[in-house]
């Protein structure tokens, strides 16, 4: 007998993509190093100027929420010098492979440093950085040097030269995103993060989540890779000092938002393990309530914000437990009367609005215990994903009470089957699918249908 699953299409798993990537990179690192040794640096001035520049960046290198490693400076200057097709009124002769060999050895220089520190990179971070300048490198050396714009052309129609460059590096951004999720698939840590409705579907919508993550830096590095590619023309390598400025201001107030965010994190983490020490809640439930409630969203689609929203909602979702005289047993509120439930989400929500910051959290915790509620077209704007991340930590909450730490089929069978008979009275249809999805990814040998 065939088993199960024998004659489909198989994927390759991330890890051995991931793999076969950072070893493509790896190749075209050490190939453009061996082109450029043997046929020597063209134009050392403008390397040396962008790759200082790079190790510099490199050096400077953040972490943004969500854990993605970002270098906006050093980002800029590999862009920059792939882009730059004249530098001070002449033609680069630089090739492609020349802006990949700088690129890898400053930014391996670059990440020296932070690494020794004790932040070393993320999985991947140096293979995609030569990827991303290589994809811009060949494009822009191979379309733009190979067939180069007539004068002409460019004294009077000097928006096209303009609309290449920035399709090659939005482009290029485009690639990098797709690396970040192969190389660091996003979700909870632990056996919920696998694929959940297929690696394409859900590959696909981890992109758009990173783009979404990547907004607020990729188009100042866009639009600045490309003030530099085309400064370099009149200005030379003077073209790159006066694009650190705006890149250094931008990355501070990345940094410093990245502080408040981690800061905030950490302290409603800590305070939602208030309801465990006190006996409340079963030991992890707020962060197993949390992580699946996130794997929920990404799995629905939920944007960046929403997603924050919902991850501090989860983890503090039963801190009114703790105006209780006698806790719950097993602090499990899912066996509660339905008025008890919304009392308590009610004094927990009161105890959140407390903190005056986390106004949208106190919301979804307060309409936790919600019965589903179809969405409304008059509803104002925000309401619709208020109720929707209540339903998702209602579901969440429901399972975990049921099933808690265990990892036993049959008990995770049947606590999605009694979640399933509340359909659409009790609990929203798309958050149930949604859970359905991912725990049939996590035990393939489950029947949820």
């Amino acid at each position: 007998m065939s088993p199960p699953g024998a004659g489909r299409a198989r994927v390759l798993p991330p890890l051995t993509l991931a793999v076969l990537i950072a070893t493509l990179a790896l190749l075209c690192a050490v190939a453009a190093m061996a082109e450029v040794a043997e046929r020597g640096l063209e134009q050392p001035t403008i390397a040396a100027a962008f790759g200082l520049t790079i190790v510099a960046g490199e050096s400077m290198r953040l972490t943004l929420p969500g854990g993605r490693d970002a270098a906006p400076l050093a980002a800029t200057a590999g862009l920059g010098y792939a882009l730059t097709i004249y530098a001070a009124g002449k033609p680069t002769t630089y090739s492609a492979a020349q802006v990949v060999a700088v690129t890898a050895v400053c930014t391996t220089l670059g990440t020296l440093a932070p690494a020794l520190g004790g932040r070393p990179p993320q999985t991947g971070y140096l293979a995609r950085r030569i990827l991303v300048v290589g994809f811009a490198a060949a494009l822009c050396r191979g379309l733009l040097l190979q067939h180069p714009l007539d004068w002409s052309v460019r004294m009077h129609r000097p928006h096209l030269e303009i609309a290449v460059l920035v399709l090659i590096a939005g482009g290029s951004v485009c690639v990098e995103n797709v690396l970040v999720v192969l190389f660091n698939p996003p979700g909870p840590a632990g056996p919920l993060s696998g694929p959940a409705t297929g690696v394409v579907r859900s590959r696909a919508r981890a992109v758009v989540a990173e783009c979404r993550t990547s907004i607020r830096i990729c188009p100042a590095v866009v639009a600045l890779a490309v003030a530099v590619a085309l400064g370099a023309n009149p200005l030379g390598v003077w073209a790159l000092p006066i694009a650190v400025a705006p890149i250094l201001v931008m990355q501070r107030s990345l940094r410093r938002y990245a502080a408040v965010r981690a800061t905030y994190q950490q302290t409603i983490r800590a305070l939602s393990r208030v309801t465990d020490l006190a006996g409340y809640t079963e030991p992890e439930h707020a962060q197993r309530v949390c992580r699946l409630s996130l794997a929920i969203g990404r799995e629905l689609s939920l944007s960046e914000a929403a997603l924050l929203d919902l991850e501090y909602a989860a983890l503090l979702h039963d801190i009114g437990q703790l105006s209780l005289t006698d806790p719950i047993p097993g602090g499990a509120t899912v066996l509660l009367e339905a008025e008890q439930a919304a009392r308590i989400a009610a004094l927990g929500a009161d105890v959140v609005r407390q903190t005056r910051v986390l106004g949208r959290a106190a919301d979804i915790i307060e309409c936790q215990t919600f019965s589903y509620c179809p969405p409304s077209p008059a509803a104002a704007p925000g309401v619709d994903v208020i109720r929707l991340s209540g339903s998702i930590i209602r579901v969440a909450n429901a399972y975990d009470d049921l099933v808690g730490g265990s990892n036993d089929p049959d008990r995770q069978l049947a606590a999605v089957n009694r979640i399933r008979v509340g359909l659409a009275t009790e609990y929203d249809p798309k958050a149930v699918e949604a859970l359905t999805r991912l725990i049939a990814a996590r035990q393939p040998a489950l029947s949820l249908g």
